[in-house]
């Protein structure tokens, strides 16, 4: 366990708590700071579990005071799947981020939400589009977002499209089996918003770091443009097999990037599938 000084001094670098340490994005993340540490922050992984690369273990109902002093707080905690009353620990886990935050010094909670939010639309999401989700995860994560609009200190909530290597497509490309896609009625397949670990972390170095006056409350989160999954497949090297479905499903599910681009210039490599493929492989987990 490292030892994390409390005294606050001039030109220190921010502490960033990170709750939520074991899971896939995290050990993502972690890989990616790990090779290329960031320069202006010192990062403290807490858990509640000790596995390699933990600092603190830390459970909601502990002692806030076992925490260090910190600057910023990232909840990346919180189950994916099971019914209403499994997910709506999501919403518990980030009320706890919260009263970390404000016990520990924190003027900002960076929450990691969904676009699975949203209302299915053929139109580009921008963060004021409807909120209506078609699945109990989405609703879940709504749940979340409304119960945080009368917390403090400020919470960041990040709708995150399809994060490379934490599920979905990429489950089905770690695996030795043919892979199925959806192609609707005008013969084109899926295409959604992906985020390399580089670039989400990137993203929560600007948002722990920057001014609050200058950062929105709500940000949607992904590359520069969204990626098509056979693009995805192909430049993995792996074959796949169309699977009609309805005509009322959605080809695409596009979201607006304006307020993220303003905050970090998020490049062309940010949705090129090469590279996706490549990050996958250096820095994800099969599990």
């Amino acid at each position: 366990m490292r030892w994390f000084a409390l005294v606050s001094r001039p030109g220190r670098k921010k502490t960033l708590l990170v709750l939520g340490a074991t899971g896939r994005v995290a050990r993502s993340l972690r890989r990616v700071w790990d090779e290329k540490p960031p320069e202006n922050i010192e990062l403290v992984w807490v858990s509640r579990r000790m596995i390699p690369g933990v600092d603190l273990v830390w459970a909601p109902g502990e002692p806030v005071d076992s925490l260090p002093q910190c600057d910023a707080v990232f909840s990346l905690w919180g189950p994916v799947a099971g019914d209403r009353a499994t997910l709506d620990i999501n919403t518990t886990l980030a009320r706890a981020s919260q009263e970390v935050a404000r016990h520990r010094g924190a003027d900002r909670v960076i929450h990691a939400s969904s676009s699975a939010v949203y209302a299915p639309s053929a139109q580009v999401l921008d963060e004021d589009a409807p909120c209506a989700p078609r699945n109990e995860y989405g609703c879940a994560k709504l749940r979340m977002e409304r119960h945080l609009a009368a917390e403090t200190p400020t919470p960041l909530i990040l709708r995150i499209g399809n994060v490379v290597g934490a599920g979905g497509l990429f489950d089905a490309l770690w695996q030795d089996k043919e892979i199925f896609l959806d192609q609707f009625a005008d013969g084109s397949g899926p295409v959604r918003n992906y985020v390399a670990p580089t670039t989400l972390a990137r993203i929560v170095e600007v948002l722990a770091c920057r001014p609050l006056d200058g950062v929105p409350r709500v940000m949607n989160v992904g590359g520069r443009r969204p990626v098509a999954m056979q693009d995805i497949v192909q430049a993995a090297g792996r074959d796949f097999t169309w699977r009609p479905v309805p005509d009322c499903e959605l080809p695409a599910m596009v979201l607006n990037m304006d307020r993220l681009n303003a905050l970090i210039d998020l490049g062309d490599d940010s949705t090129d599938p090469v590279q996706l493929v490549d990050e996958w492989r250096k820095y994800a987990s099969a599990q």
